[in-house]
């Protein structure tokens, strides 16, 4: 009987990620729209946070 070892990833180093990671990611960028993250006001990074973890 042959043991398959699992290789443990770091996600971090990766170049691209996963399709719902990418997805994700462009949505917060398309939130968030090219400002600085000092003008986002604390009530509207909560609502973009939160709303990763809902399903659609």
């Amino acid at each position: 009987m042959r043991r398959t070892i699992k290789k443990e990833i770091n996600l971090n180093k990766l170049k691209s990620g996963c399709s719902p990671c990418i997805s994700e990611a462009k949505k917060m960028e398309q939130k968030i729209s090219n400002r600085k993250v000092s003008e986002i006001k604390i009530e509207e990074v909560k609502t973009i946070v939160s709303s990763m973890f809902k399903k659609d």
